[in-house]
Order: C-alpha cells, then sequence, then structure tokens
C-alpha cells in the first residue's frame, strides 16, 4: 500500500501532517507533482480542519509492505 504524506504549516507556524492511504503509484511519474500540488491547493483552499493552513511545504509517497514472520519455528 502506498500512502501520500503532506505537510502543511498552519498560521501558528506550526507542521501539520496528513496522510492519505491507497495513493496512486503513479504519483511519483510525469504529471504526479502537479497532481499533488493540484490536491494541496484545494486542501489549503478549502480549509477542512480545525486549524488554518497557509501552505504545503512537501510531500512523500510512501511505500509500506508485510512480510509475516513465523514465530512458531522460533519455538515460542
Amino acid at each position: 500500500m502506498k500512502t501520500l504524506k503532506m505537510t502543511f504549516t498552519t498560521e501558528a507556524g506550526k507542521s501539520f501532517a496528513l496522510s492519505l492511504n491507497y495513493a496512486d503509484p503513479t504519483l511519483l511519474g510525469e504529471g504526479g507533482a502537479a497532481r499533488v500540488k493540484s490536491a494541496a491547493d484545494l486542501i489549503l483552499a478549502q480549509q477542512p480542519f480545525d486549524v488554518t493552513l497557509v501552505s504545503c511545504d512537501s510531500a512523500v509517497l510512501i511505500d509500506r509492505s508485510e512480510s509475516a514472520i513465523d514465530i512458531a519455528a522460533a519455538g515460542v
């Protein structure tokens, strides 16, 4: 699963992180940065949270994977 994490600055000068699960992996490709910027601009225009966001400072695409650990084989 990929997660898009965007970090905003609030009116108070603090960081505000927003994580969106199931992000499109093509955001790393051509046009992806423009799509993320459009989303950030929409969030800034809508102000959907209890804090006032003034800017989007960064965005990262996080790739998480799971690997099972066989604890039965360890004699636990």
